[in-house]
């Protein structure tokens, strides 16, 4: 799974507040965790304007998944990690569902479905590239570079923070 962040461009104004400009790329489930931070200037691409066949293609050579397959327990946060074997289990079966939102998705566009609609099939194995900007990054570190954080979303800041 393929979460990346870089720097696009980063400045310090003569009273030293620094504005830096991030090209992010992340699993679109983790998206909402984001938006959660209102501190941030962001735009985000659109699954209404990409054509299904390049969403599926991406879907197809970059999926988005979990990036750790924890254990249920009572909370937020999940337990400690799967078994091999069941972690596997768990990969396959997130990988079938994908396809097989793929087939649904591509049947309803071959009867004339309209992209904005057919690609809300595919979401949940696609990846969302988002451009932020921001002077004020500490309350979102805090939050999401944390043991606590969900993984993605843990590793996503992890990257964001060594980008900077």
């Amino acid at each position: 799974m393929t979460i990346t962040a870089e720097v696009i461009a980063d400045s310090m104004s003569p009273e030293g507040h620094r504005l830096t400009t991030m090209q992010l790329r992340y699993p679109r489930f983790i998206h909402a965790e984001f938006m959660t931070h209102r501190m941030f200037s962001r735009n985000a691409s659109s699954s209404r304007a990409i054509p299904v066949k390049k969403m599926i293609e991406d879907l197809q050579r970059d999926p988005a998944m979990p990036v750790s397959w924890g254990q249920n327990q009572r909370g937020m946060q999940s337990g400690e990690e799967l078994s091999e074997a069941d972690q596997e289990y768990c990969r396959v079966q997130w990988l079938n569902a994908m396809d097989t939102a793929i087939v649904y998705a591509q049947a309803m566009v071959n009867r004339g479905l309209h992209k904005q609609i057919a690609n809300r099939i595919l979401e949940p194995g696609a990846h969302i590239n988002v451009v932020v900007t921001a002077t004020e990054w500490d309350n979102f570190f805090n939050l999401r570079a944390h043991k606590d954080a969900q993984p993605e979303i843990q590793d996503l800041a992890y990257k964001m923070l060594n980008a900077m």
